[in-house]
């Protein structure tokens, strides 16, 4: 009895000093930015917002209404004083799912563009961040669902989807803000278009020195970049033709089960960089245009045809980058922290698109799967 006692005076002495719930906002009093999207219009940038209204319907059950608003404006600032007019509730950004760049304003510089974004009371920055190609990035709002997810939830799950085939580096608003400061990277971003009522990931853009280049990597060759960038996802699949003539039903499918890459840095003559590149694959066959049996010397034909095909694009998207002038490589960055009275001698913007890259990749076949 003395134990029941001192234990309910114990209570009556920390409950009264417990704090309560006072300053709670739940989240059906809010008005929820659920996505934004950003675009140019007559030199003028236009933000659109759309909100998920959560509607109580008792019971537990709520239902959902997106509303779609618009404003233009000098700045990202005056373009969200407009916004919120448009609601009479609190708005918060907290659960945000999504922020699209149309291609004009991705051209422009991002870091000084994005700066509201660290003074927002309340950002989401787990947002995933993408460029539009072919429309204005406000204009995919208004495709409202995607399956049966609102817009904003849908257009997020696609985009993590390509992050776990790695067609596109994972990454969000957070990480996107870690790249403005780093000096001697660049990086890339997904790019999405609307075909029909549908949205889908059509490649990766080239960033340059925080603008978008206007080129991206197609959806064939981004998943090799992920390789060399050493940012690859869940799976990488990839395939090689065994005949170039010869399309249809003519190629070998394989799954990277392990993957190594090496970055080496010389100089040449003139004192730029020279920099060598070597990936080394290990991988599984999952697909065979062929029903004989891979013998040990088919295999190491294979190994071959790949390891050689793998190089040749490789090549070709080293070229890309460097036409965009986006070292998404680091490779100045390495070049600053092994060297920096090199790297202070020359304009790393000038020279990157100059300075020559050679790459190799060397395949192994580790597995067949369920081929003979």
């Amino acid at each position: 009895m003395k134990k029941v006692t001192r234990k309910i005076s114990v209570l009556l002495v920390i409950l009264p000093l417990l704090t309560g719930c006072w300053d709670q906002r739940l989240i059906v009093e809010q008005e929820v930015v659920n996505g934004l999207s950003f675009d140019l219009e007559d030199k003028k940038i236009k933000s659109t917002m759309v909100v998920l209204n959560i509607i109580p319907k008792g019971t537990g059950f709520f239902d959902f209404k997106n509303q779609i608003s618009s404003a233009t404006g000098n700045s990202l600032e005056d373009t969200y004083r407009e916004l919120r007019a448009y609601y009479t509730g609190p708005l918060t950004a907290s659960k945000s799912r999504i922020v699209l760049f149309g291609e004009s304003f991705a051209k422009k510089n991002l870091d000084a563009y994005l700066d509201l974004f660290f003074r927002l009371p309340d950002p989401y920055l787990g947002s995933k961040v993408a460029i539009v190609k072919g429309s204005e990035a406000g204009e995919l709002f208004t495709l409202k669902e995607i399956g049966t997810n609102p817009i904003a939830f849908g257009l997020y799950e696609i985009i993590e989807a390509a992050e776990s085939n790695s067609t596109v580096p994972i990454g969000n608003l957070n990480i996107l803000f870690t790249y403005f400061n780093e000096e001697g990277k660049d990086f890339i971003l997904p790019v999405i278009e609307k075909k029909g009522e549908k949205v889908a990931v059509s490649g990766a853009g080239l960033i340059s020195d925080n603008s978008y280049s206007g080129k991206m990597i197609s959806l064939k060759s981004s998943s090799l970049l992920l390789l060399f960038m050493d940012k690859y996802g869940e799976r990488v699949d990839l395939e090689t033709y065994l005949d170039d003539k010869k399309k249809l039903n003519n190629q070998v499918g394989y799954r990277v089960v392990k993957a190594k890459r090496k970055m080496d840095l010389k100089k040449d003559g003139s004192g730029l960089p020279v920099v060598d590149l070597h990936l080394d694959l290990k991988v599984m066959i999952h697909q065979y245009p062929r029903t004989e049996k891979i013998s040990d010397q088919r295999m190491e034909e294979l190994e071959t045809l790949i390891s050689r095909d793998l190089t040749k694009k490789s090549k070709a998207i080293m070229k890309q980058t460097q036409e965009a002038n986006c070292d998404v490589l680091g490779i100045g960055r390495k070049l600053k922290e092994t060297d920096p009275e090199a790297w202070k001698a020359i304009d790393w913007r000038e020279a990157y698109p100059e300075i020559k890259i050679n790459t190799k990749v060397d395949v192994a076949i580790e597995k067949t799967g369920i081929l003979q």
